[in-house]
């Protein structure tokens, strides 16, 4: 894109009345929950047969779709302040996929695995905090609304989304 056209762009963006900033806002928002929301389909399938692997994958879909869309829109000064706590997430997915290999070799061997209840403890930790974490990406959209109105019906339907999150892992 040509530097005259992107300067035009952006003076276009400037001058936009603050009631249309919403409406684009809110529209991008609403099919950004949609497409989470086939992403938690997806999440209640795999927990309902105790897949953890896959729950994790679609949980990382999930955060890696989310996470796209924070800092394209806003930039990623964002999401600056949840980098640790994601690396964090990150590295405990590590974990949790480790001590799934010793569970699937001790069940191969027919040996007794004493591993398993920690699976279990680290799967619902790592479930506390993905929703933690997507909690508080969803919350950066909050400050971005010109409309107090507008701003609640995200803050309502990003809660929605986190407690269907936590149900369904």
């Amino acid at each position: 894109m040509k530097f005259q056209k992107f300067s035009e762009q952006l003076e276009g963006f400037r001058n936009v009345d603050p009631n249309v900033r919403d409406q684009r806002l809110e529209s991008d928002c609403l099919r950004l929950l949609s497409r989470l929301q086939v992403h938690l389909e997806t999440l209640g399938a795999k927990s309902s047969q105790d897949d953890t692997n896959g729950a994790l994958e679609t949980g990382k879909e999930l955060l890696v779709e989310l996470l796209d869309f924070v800092t394209v829109r806003f930039g990623d000064k964002a999401v600056t302040s949840d980098l640790t706590r994601i690396c964090e997430l990150r590295d405990s997915m590590r974990e949790l996929k480790r001590l799934l290999g010793r569970i699937f070799w001790a069940k191969l061997f027919r040996v007794e695995s004493s591993h398993n209840e920690f699976r279990i403890q680290a799967y619902r930790q790592i479930g506390h905090d993905f929703a933690d974490v997507l909690r508080d990406l969803l919350s950066v959209v909050d400050g971005h609304f010109n409309s107090r109105e507008k701003a609640a019906e995200w803050q309502s339907s990003s809660r929605i989304l986190i407690e269907d999150f936590r149900q369904r892992w």
